[in-house]
């Protein structure tokens, strides 16, 4: 196949799309596989434990006072 106008030939630009096809494809199936991760994290309850236990660790009698000042202010 000759060249056209001075471009290559079209084998090396179908090259680059495939080259392309596979990144995106590469990036899609990593966002799809943790997004899964993220909703077995979720659906086992794991992030309401954590954040029950740093939630008790911020709630001490100083705290409610001072949240009491903020809301009846």
């Amino acid at each position: 196949m000759a060249e056209r106008g001075g471009r290559p030939p079209l084998a090396e630009e179908r090259g680059q799309s495939t080259v392309e096809y596979a990144l995106v494809l590469g990036a899609f199936l990593a966002m799809a596989v943790a997004l899964a991760a993220l909703w077995r994290f979720l659906g086992q309850g794991a992030a309401a434990d954590i954040a029950a236990r740093a939630a008790s660790h911020g709630l001490g009698a100083g705290t409610v006072s001072a949240l009491q000042d903020v809301l009846l202010y």
